[in-house]
């Protein structure tokens, strides 16, 4: 599960938002034990008694098909964008450490990701997850000893230059803004809370990459044990990964390069080049293109499961052999895989005209999906909504998303961006508002057979 999640966009944003921005953001990290545990409760217990191989089932029994036709479909697209800033993400590790052309790591990581999850299958994935957890942890606490070795005060050293020159939470007078709801201010306690719930609360409702690693656990007991273990090493690992964009700003600020200290969303992996001794380099690039592979595997297949579970078996072939749907499948992973290279390529040229950070680019491209949880939340804490509901919830939500987001790229020609969290926090407030207060003006109650089970309200079986 943690190495689902993951994924070279951690690698590449997290120290490189430290390296540019500080640690305000790293609050957000926080609320993880917290927002992660409540709706893992909340949700995953309907996926094993339903025993079901997508979440969107439980969308079909809980209103009708057409909403779980629609809802896989923004999915599809919105975890689409997610598969290409991988890719993308991973050519910029690439970029760093072997001074590839970022179109040309684009190309070769999609390739061969695509070739390796349509060879190897989920099995492939897990254990390429297993062996990546240790290499590159590893790799990970050698870069930033030495790192740390190197700046002037050991670790006591990169914390106070850091801070000394804005690379903290910046809380002080100069920064007092971080109670402010205005939406031009890059990062605030409410934009990071909302943050934190939003993002667990896709994770453990809507999510098929980190869902199916759950599902594959042989019992709701285990799923719940490894959820538990994953919050209890993400804890660490963020740390780390925090701590590496700070010694990273550090180390270049104490010993400039000839040509100019690279960008945040580089310089761990420019250090890694340049001041590691061999094979370090070397195995460091393996153990991040394994991370890339991984994370890639889990959502090809599972865009992969989505696609034939929820449309083609449903839709065009309900008689099809379990022969059939691999068949089917394997196809698809070659799809995905060369529709994801394709978008990555889009993306670096877009993020490198508007000059967004990883995180940023990030934001813009996977927008939509804050309105896919909040239609599960509804289903299961509402029982008088029902299928047009939700519907109608939708619909505004995603128009709320797509105004943001025009606001947004007009406030950064202007010059004066908004917080790229608010480009998709209206819209999922906006979603779980209207499925909670529209059914109690309008329209029917749910009929029984939509909620018996399926709320937190009517759940009688044990899990």
């Amino acid at each position: 599960y943690v190495m689902a999640i993951t994924s070279t966009i951690s690698l590449v944003a997290t120290p490189g938002e430290a390296y540019n921005n500080g640690l305000r953001l790293y609050i957000m990290e926080w609320f993880a034990p917290i927002t992660g545990l409540l709706f893992f409760f909340l949700f995953m217990r309907f996926y094993f008694t339903a025993k079901t191989f997508t979440p969107f089932t439980y969308l079909e029994r809980r209103f009708d098909a057409r909403m779980r036709g629609i809802i896989s479909t923004v999915y599809f697209f919105s975890r689409a964008s997610i598969l290409a800033m991988i890719i993308f993400t991973c050519g910029m590790v690439f970029k760093g450490l072997a001074g590839w052309p970022l179109w040309v790591a684009i190309l070769i990581i999609g390739i061969a990701g695509t070739i390796y999850c349509t060879l190897g299958g989920f099995k492939a994935v897990i254990w390429t997850h297993v062996l990546k957890f240790f290499v590159l942890g590893g790799g990970l606490l050698v870069t930033m000893v030495a790192c740390v070795i190197a700046v002037d005060g050991g670790f006591a050293g990169v914390i106070k230059y850091a801070f000394a020159h804005g690379r903290g939470f910046n809380f002080d007078a100069v920064n007092a803004d971080f109670f402010s709801f205005n939406p031009h201010v890059r990062l605030t306690l409410w934009t990071l809370l909302l943050g934190s719930v939003h993002g667990y609360m896709f994770y453990n409702s809507a999510d098929q990459v980190t869902i199916q690693q759950l599902l594959s656990t042989s019992s709701y007991k285990e799923a719940r044990k490894s959820f538990i273990s994953s919050i209890l090493i993400f804890i660490p690992l963020g740390a780390v990964l925090w701590f590496m964009g700070l010694a990273m700003f550090a180390y270049f600020g104490q010993h400039p390069l000839p040509g100019g200290n690279p960008t945040g969303d580089i310089a761990l992996f420019t250090f890694m080049k340049t001041k590691l001794p061999q094979p370090l380099p070397g195995l460091l690039a393996s153990a991040m293109l394994a991370a890339a592979l991984g994370t890639i595997g889990s959502l090809v297949i599972g865009l992969s499961t989505v696609v034939t579970k929820d449309f083609y078996l449903r839709f065009f072939r309900p008689e099809a052999t379990e022969h059939d749907q691999v068949v089917v499948s394997r196809m698809l992973t070659l799809f995905f895989g060369a529709f994801g290279t394709g978008m990555a390529l889009i993306i670096s040229f877009s993020s490198s005209s508007l000059g967004e950070t990883v995180v940023e680019a990030n934001a813009i491209w996977g927008a939509f999906v804050a309105v896919i949880a909040p239609i599960f939340f509804i289903g299961v804490v509402n029982p008088r909504c029902n299928a047009r509901h939700a519907l109608i919830s939708l619909i505004f939500g995603s128009l709320v998303i797509a105004a943001m987001i025009l606001w947004y790229v007009q406030s950064r020609i202007a010059g004066n961006p908004i917080s790229y969290f608010w480009i998709s926090m209206p819209g999922f407030l906006a979603t779980i508002i209207c499925g909670l207060v529209l059914p109690l003006f309008f329209g029917k109650r749910s009929p029984k057979e939509n909620i018996e089970n399926l709320t937190i309200w009517t759940l009688t079986h044990k899990v």
